[in-house]
């Protein structure tokens, strides 16, 4: 009798644990979001530049990068922080307001830095987004007399949110919308920038992504 309940409680610490086992074997893999991400975007701009004589350029375009992040999950939330930088093919020209005057435009590059809050729902983080922007523009303004060209670098804040899939361990796809909104700056177009020498850009953006987990 005493040999029977000592091989008992032998085999029932057995036998938890290969049922444990086997419950995690047949449950859906839950992701871990904590640790140093990396991945690629891509996806199409909204452009929005006004002057400050009430002239306005919109442009389309696609653009694509890449991103470095830090999440750190705490339970039933999911905290980090993100850098990511890109490269845009908008470039473009409408005609102001003021006569004779015709402005174009290049986005050359932006990036941004930012902070993150997500909420974990099975294999899906849904996050929310905010923190700093800048953007690096080429204003040219021309006339029939001639064009200055202008390069500055605006800054802002940026602020949206989106939504990653865990597909793999260490792999995710993500979705994001974000808006740009950059504050008013004054350039030195020289003679022809009297009038229309303050631009005030924002740009709205839609992008997929990919991201492989590092640790």
């Amino acid at each position: 009798m005493l040999h029977r309940a000592f091989s008992h409680a032998l085999l029932l610490p057995a036998l938890s644990i290969a049922l444990a086992g086997l419950a995690r074997a047949q449950s859906p893999l839950a992701p871990v979001w904590s640790g140093v991400y990396a991945g690629v975007h891509g996806g199409g701009n909204w452009h929005d530049i006004t002057t400050s004589n009430g002239g306005s350029l919109s442009e389309q375009s696609v653009g694509f990068g890449g991103h470095l992040g830090l999440n750190l999950g705490l339970g039933l939330v999911v905290i980090g922080v993100e850098a990511d930088v890109g490269i845009d093919t908008a470039s473009g020209h409408n005609a102001l307001p003021l006569p004779g005057f015709v402005t174009g435009a290049e986005v050359n590059a932006s990036g941004t830095v930012r902070g993150r809050l997500g909420i974990p729902v099975g294999p899906v983080l849904l996050y929310a987004t905010a923190g700093y922007a800048w953007t690096d523009l080429e204003i040219t303004v021309g006339t029939a007399a001639g064009s200055a060209s202008r390069s500055a670098a605006f800054e802002g804040i940026v602020y949206g949110g989106g939504a990653e899939i865990a597909v793999l361990p260490r792999l995710a796809l993500r979705v994001e919308a974000l808006h740009f909104d950059y504050s008013e700056s004054t350039l030195d177009l020289g003679a022809l920038g009297r009038s229309i020498d303050s631009f005030d850009p924002s740009t709205t953006v839609v992008r997929a992504g990919i991201s492989f987990r590092l640790n």
